[in-house]
């Protein structure tokens, strides 16, 4: 009987010090927030999902996409839905979601802007060839136009990025700057989607600055890497309604 009970105690014993998010059953444990769906661990990473990929993870985003338009539901057609990503911490995948997200809605025939608004750290380079000047080059100085840095990515008819540009010394002062509030609404007008790739929330309060200029957010959690610890802190955040429309 002794014998039979070790391999139980040490399964108990095992998830009792296992403080990693494993599933969506782990969530709904602690907090009760919309969720749009899994995204599997991508074959390739480093990239766009290929147009007419079948994968796992391109069926995955294009649900996300489905889902994502139920939390829209409230913003007229012709209206210009800005969807900002973010997550808790750094290396979650929010800059894979921004990405692939934004590139599945272009396919629809949307106008799709992609924004780096990560300026301390930037990623979104590492999935598409862009230059270095971007937002922060356009905030910094006077008289600039936005349409300089903007570049329309190739194979694509309607998807356009907008770099982070060079990482500043003083982020919080050009992201508190009203020129960032008058900027989404210029762009607001010329697109019919903006995704955002935001700082991680946890870390720093740049996503809290803006956070007024989306329609949603979408916070992305990694399996077997954030802490369950960190789920009451998206549940207040939820509650508080800081990050309006938010859905995981």
């Amino acid at each position: 009987l002794f014998g039979l009970l070790i391999p139980f105690l040490v399964i108990f014993i095992r998830d009792f010090l296992d403080t990693k998010i494993k599933t969506k059953r782990d969530i709904d444990k602690i907090v009760s927030i919309p969720f749009l769906g899994d995204i599997p661990n991508s074959e390739s990473n480093s990239k766009i999902i290929e147009v007419n990929s079948r994968s796992s993870s391109a069926e995955a985003i294009r649900m996300i996409r489905t889902n994502l338009d139920f939390v829209l539901g409230n913003i007229p057609d012709d209206q210009c839905k800005t969807i900002f990503v973010t997550s808790s911490i750094p290396k979650e995948g929010k800059t894979f979601v921004s990405v692939n997200l934004a590139a599945t809605i272009a396919l629809t025939s949307k106008k799709v802007l992609l924004m780096g608004l990560d300026i301390r750290n930037p990623k979104i380079d590492e999935y598409i060839d862009l230059p270095k000047p971007g937002l922060t080059n356009y905030l910094a100085k006077k008289d600039q136009d936005i349409h300089d840095f903007i570049v329309k990515l190739d194979g694509f008819e309607n998807f356009y990025a907008l770099p982070s540009g060079v990482i500043p010394p003083n982020p919080v002062e050009l992201l508190s700057n009203n020129k960032l509030n008058l900027l989404f609404e210029q762009l607001k007008s010329e697109y019919d989607y903006i995704v955002v790739d935001t700082a991680p929330i946890s870390l720093v309060t740049d996503t809290l600055l803006v956070s007024k200029n989306a329609d949603a957010f979408i916070y992305v959690i990694r399996a077997n890497y954030l802490d369950k610890r960190m789920l009451k802190f998206i549940g207040d955040l939820y509650k508080s309604k800081k990050l309006p429309n938010l859905s995981l």
